[in-house]
């Protein structure tokens, strides 16, 4: 088995299972640690370089993401797993920037606690795959609306008890009745012709 490197060398792969294993952890963390390294870079370019808002309005910003081959979305990817991870040290290194910007945008509380997949299965996000970090995304925010919805519901019935416990004061409790406004109301001069 052969890998074709640059320049066109050829390189025989070992056959040795803890060899390739190893290589592999290495160019895993290669691969995290470059994309550590180019949200930080991407970040001082829009942080300090292009700090002035009139020379990202011009669209210098634009140009330059694709002088190095980026759109936004992209390049507002890797700067989001910087600033969220980039001083986190090894642990997020290992991960694919899908997972690493799916982790990004959970709940700061949600990153480090376990989660029941739909498979049942209980996994911290970093173990997650792309499909379960967006399930768990999906649950977590259909939790946080009916979370929502029972304290609306919660206070509509506070209200509702509030105005009924009005009500019944009311009756327990009637106003006085004084028969000399109503009279002075019923009985009003009659104009001159």
């Amino acid at each position: 088995m052969t890998n074709e490197i640059k320049g066109g060398d050829t390189l025989e792969l070992s056959s040795d299972i803890n060899v390739i294993t190893a290589e592999i952890n290495a160019y895993q963390r290669v691969a995290g640690e470059a994309i550590f390294e180019i949200g930080r870079r991407l970040k001082h370019v829009r942080d300090v370089i292009f700090e002035d808002s009139m020379r990202k309005q011009k669209g210098e910003w634009r140009d330059f993401l694709r002088g190095v081959d980026f759109d936004i979305t992209t390049a507002k990817r890797f700067i989001k797993v910087f600033e969220e991870f980039g001083e986190a040290g090894d642990t997020w290194h290992r991960l694919s920037m899908r997972n690493l910007y799916e982790i990004a945008t959970l709940p700061p509380e949600q990153r480090e606690a376990e989660h029941v997949t739909e498979k049942g299965e209980t996994k911290k996000p970093e173990d997650m795959t792309v499909r379960e970090l967006r399930e768990l995304k999906k649950a977590l925010k259909e939790s946080e609306q009916a979370k929502e919805q029972a304290e609306r519901q919660a206070d509509i019935e506070r209200s509702q008890r509030e105005r009924l416990s009005a009500a019944y004061y009311y009756f327990d409790n009637p106003p006085r009745f004084r028969p000399h406004r109503i009279i002075r109301n019923i009985i009003t001069p009659i104009p001159p012709l």
